[in-house]
């Protein structure tokens, strides 16, 4: 995606569309009060798009092949696929294929590690980085100072940071690395208020001031490897200038139920990974069967990825008992 075609949308979101019961630490209960005009805009199929539809493939085996995977495992423990520095387990994985599991840290940072094997121009942090950067609200660039160590971060074309809400929704930030700094907010239920949207966007932003700082600038000998037009960039500005884009705030927010936040936090990183431009993107989040598709890709590619690095057992076995 073009960070050029990111816009600012800053319109508050309308309480006629959901309500939220809970603010603990289990997934939150959203009371739904759709709209016809909101019902009406799902109506798109992603086999339909051409831009995504081989995005939205994935193989119907893998469901018993896992299953299989998780029986043959649960008494020992050898049962963990293993990405970059993250790992999920069987029982995680499986999990992917209920429609009404709330995902975890676990699922979606498997998922994102996974996108830094794929797509090189694309780097994820964990959900957890933001909490450490971010810690008892304020901002502690030493807390996540070594995280990046080996990653030239000022090469990648985006960012992805995954956000946990009050410890009951996801959402996901995307800085946009060429030409001038952008940072979008994936939200799927509009529930971040343009005061929580600023306050994310700045510390993201003094983290990038901090890394040039720390990384570049004091690092004698290391600023070749970074791309010599971002650093021009930061030092004629001293700082980095970004724009805002808080994504569904003016529209139908495309997320219908209260369980499905993480999946389109991968999802929306996975379609941004691929380059599909912005306006598709707002246009496959009103596909109805987009969200639960997807939770099929993601377990299929995982599991895929588990396959060709040697990681589990998968000789033939017969799978009728588990159809």
């Amino acid at each position: 995606m073009a960070s050029d075609e990111l816009a600012v949308e800053d319109t508050t979101p309308s309480n006629d569309y959901y309500e939220s019961t809970s603010s603990t630490s289990t997934p939150p209960v959203y009371n739904f009060r759709r709209s016809t005009r909101q019902r009406s805009n799902h109506y798109y199929r992603v086999e339909r798009i051409p831009e995504v539809s081989a995005i939205f493939n994935y193989e119907k085996s893998t469901r018993l092949e896992v299953l299989k995977w998780l029986r043959r495992n649960e008494d020992n423990n050898h049962d963990v696929i293993y990405i970059n520095s993250e790992s999920i387990t069987a029982e995680k994985l499986y999990e992917l294929c209920d429609k009404h599991i709330w995902f975890s840290s676990d699922h979606i940072n498997a998922y994102l590690s996974y996108l830094n094997t794929k797509f090189h121009r694309v780097f994820s942090l964990t959900s957890f980085f933001y909490t450490k950067l971010t810690k008892n609200d304020g901002y502690k660039y030493s807390s996540v100072e070594h995280w990046t160590k080996r990653i030239k971060i000022f090469q990648k074309d985006i960012i992805f940071i995954p956000i946990n809400l009050n410890e009951a929704h996801w959402i996901l930030a995307a800085i946009f690395m060429k030409e001038q700094f952008r940072i979008a907010i994936f939200d799927s239920l509009g529930m971040v208020t343009t005061e929580d949207a600023v306050i994310i966007g700045g510390n993201l932003i003094n983290w990038l001031n901090d890394e040039y700082n720390h990384k570049v600038k004091l690092g004698k000998g290391i600023a070749c490897e970074y791309d010599s037009n971002v650093i021009e960039e930061i030092n004629l500005n001293r700082q980095v200038d970004f724009s805002l884009d808080i994504m569904f705030r003016n529209r139908d927010p495309p997320q219908v139920d209260g369980s499905s936040c993480g999946v389109f936090v991968c999802m929306f990183a996975r379609l941004m990974a691929e380059n599909i431009e912005r306006e598709i993107i707002m246009k496959i989040a009103k596909c109805r069967e987009a969200s639960i598709k997807f939770r099929k890709v993601i377990y299929t590619d995982l599991w895929k990825y588990a396959k060709e690095n040697n990681q589990m057992d998968t000789e033939s076995e017969d799978y009728d008992e588990y159809e």
